[in-house]
């Protein structure tokens, strides 16, 4: 009977040591649940929406979108073009023939070293990128404003050569021949007002002198005028053909005033 009494006791003992033991783990348990319920949810800021802190897409203005960009984009492209086009030739026609050619080379390497400029800058800012074309616009502009009078055609003043008034002391008789030449290698005329005669037997040719105090003086056939006067002092002339490659065939000759 002592031992039925022991083992009951032994057993009451452990039933209350297990519940003991798990004690710990249910008041965790009950602890995370209390936490979990005293947190509330995320909400947003007050006065802030949630839609509001994504981005939201640009307004279309359908008037400016659809009717005055498609419109006015081509037409101020075209407008840019025109300006440069019209500026950089003045440029070009005030530069010569040599120094043109420097001034297109500058230009062709300004716009490649500012293309390569703007490519490797993917970051480069909208206003930046209009300031720097604008700047280039505005130098092109004053460029052409400033060569617009040496880019103008230079008419001689007073219409050319002018003949010499009074009547000729002489005639001289000039023929054109086919063959890339004069009738004669050398002519003799007085001095003083010598009208000349230019004769065409074939071909299209030009007649003037090489000296400079009668730059002017021409004449041409088939085409005209065909007869021109000319004041010679004592001394020795030349008249040659201007027409590419006469006279290194043989169209000139000497003429001899005295």
């Amino acid at each position: 009977m002592t031992d039925n009494v022991q083992t009951d006791e032994t057993d009451q003992a452990a039933q209350g040591d297990a519940p003991a033991g798990d004690a710990p783990v249910a008041d965790e348990q009950a602890t995370s649940g209390e936490q979990l319920e005293a947190e509330p949810p995320f909400e947003a800021a007050e006065g802030e929406s949630p839609a509001a802190l994504e981005a939201a897409p640009p307004a279309v203005d359908p008037v400016r979108d659809r009717l005055l960009l498609p419109i006015a984009l081509p037409l101020l492209s075209m407008l840019a073009v025109f300006l440069y086009v019209v500026n950089l030739s003045r440029v070009f026609l005030a530069s010569g023939e040599n120094t043109s050619v420097l001034v297109g080379t500058i230009v062709t390497v300004a716009i490649l070293a500012g293309g390569a400029a703007i490519s490797a800058s993917p970051r480069l800012r909208s206003s930046t990128l209009v300031m720097v074309l604008a700047g280039f616009i505005v130098v092109i502009l004053s460029a052409g404003l400033l060569s617009l009078g040496p880019s103008e055609e230079k008419k001689a003043a007073g219409g050319g050569f002018k003949q010499p008034a009074g009547p000729p002391v002489a005639t001289l008789e000039v023929d054109a021949l086919p063959s890339l030449s004069f009738q004669a290698k050398e002519f003799s005329v007085p001095a003083g007002v010598i009208q000349i005669n230019y004769n065409d037997l074939g071909g299209t040719h030009t007649l003037t002198f090489s000296d400079p105090k009668l730059s002017g003086f021409q004449l041409a056939v088939p085409q005209g005028p065909k007869t021109g006067k000319v004041d010679l002092k004592p001394g020795t002339y030349t008249i040659f053909c201007t027409i590419p490659g006469h006279r290194a065939a043989g169209m000139q000759a000497t003429v001899t005033a005295g």
